[in-house]
């Protein structure tokens, strides 16, 4: 095989080995072509994409009108193929500039208006501008209104309902004062500087920025409501004070080892098996074996009408052992009331 041929194999193997991509956008470096001049001017990539080539039919019109020759050629990746189009060099940007005015798409092109950022009070105002209202005019009379119309259970509705959203609204003051801070902060109060109070923007900022007032207030006026309605200061709901029916005999004796009979009345024995204390006065997790008509079961329950979470704060070793500790101990007898359980 002579030297040429073997010279021409070698440069064949080579090109065969080009990643094409490399080599096109080699080729093309330093050129304009259609679309990149588009989105260059500020029209969205999807515009581009759908009219670029109509764009460029135009401007390689133009150029063969001023010129007397074919624009020169490159490769663009269009929609993830390589596709011959005409390409410009930066010299000739003036034929590309005529066809934008040129083209009637282009021509009469409106760049779509982004959405503004809300803003931290525009934020607040959304998720919880009706909370002072919904809380605003809640007494221990609402709550006995709701017991006449639908008995207890429609007043624990309400009140777990209620405390939800006092759990959110709480959230949402949180964010609003940890996103106003800085040029965020003096942004806003530049925004109603000098209008009136009555004024929809200066009241908007006004309700975001009282969030924490606002919540606190209702929190007070709500947890007050449920006080006069669990005692029921005012007496227009009678309650009638019936004597609770005597615990039933049980031949056998207690269901469960370590029963205390507190429950006998309901025919149900109960034996605590421990509970885990959290922050505030008479919040725990307690547990119970049980056993009544059904069965024996175990019960794991918290419950605190005026508490909005349940939660305990450790800074040290010490308190943390003590936690672990009732964990360990709960979970160990929960874990031996077990035995009682079906299999």
């Amino acid at each position: 095989m002579s030297h040429a041929l073997t010279s021409r194999k070698r440069h064949l193997n080579a090109a065969n080995g080009v990643d094409l991509g490399v080599l096109y956008t080699t080729v093309s470096a330093g050129m304009l072509l259609a679309r990149r001049y588009l989105t260059g001017r500020g029209i969205d990539q999807e515009f581009a994409d759908r009219y670029g080539s109509a764009f460029g039919r135009t401007a390689a019109k133009i150029y063969r009108t001023s010129n007397g020759a074919e624009p020169r050629r490159a490769w663009s990746n269009v929609n993830g193929k390589w596709r011959r189009v005409n390409g410009y060099l930066p010299t000739e940007t003036d034929v590309l500039d005529k066809a934008f005015d040129t083209y009637p798409r282009t021509a009469d092109y409106v760049a779509p208006e982004l959405a503004a950022e809300p803003t931290p009070v525009e934020i607040y105002n959304k998720a919880a501008g009706h909370y002072p209202a919904q809380f605003a005019g809640i007494t221990g009379e609402t709550l006995r209104a709701a017991e006449r119309a639908g008995g207890t259970e429609a007043v624990e509705r309400f009140v777990n309902v209620h405390l939800d959203d006092l759990h959110t609204w709480k959230q949402d003051t949180e964010d609003y004062d940890r996103a106003m801070v800085g040029d965020v902060d003096k942004a806003a109060r530049r925004e109603v500087q000098g209008r009136p109070w009555d004024d929809p923007r200066v009241q908007r900022w006004m309700q975001a920025e009282r969030g924490m007032e606002d919540y606190l207030n209702a929190r007070d006026t709500f947890n007050a409501a449920v006080v006069d309605w669990l005692y029921d200061l005012t007496g227009t709901v009678e309650v009638s004070d019936v004597p609770r029916p005597p615990a039933p005999t049980i031949p056998e004796g207690c269901r469960v080892p370590g029963c205390v009979g507190t429950w006998h009345y309901d025919d149900m024995c109960t034996a605590p098996l421990g509970e885990v204390q959290f922050e505030g006065e008479d919040v725990s997790l307690p547990a119970e074996l049980v056993a009544d008509e059904t069965g024996r079961h175990i019960v794991a329950f918290a419950y605190n009408l005026s508490s909005l979470n349940i939660r305990r704060e450790m800074r040290d070793r010490v308190s943390a052992a003590e936690f672990t500790a009732q964990l360990r101990q709960l979970a160990d007898a929960v874990d031996g009331a077990a035995a009682f359980l079906p299999a």
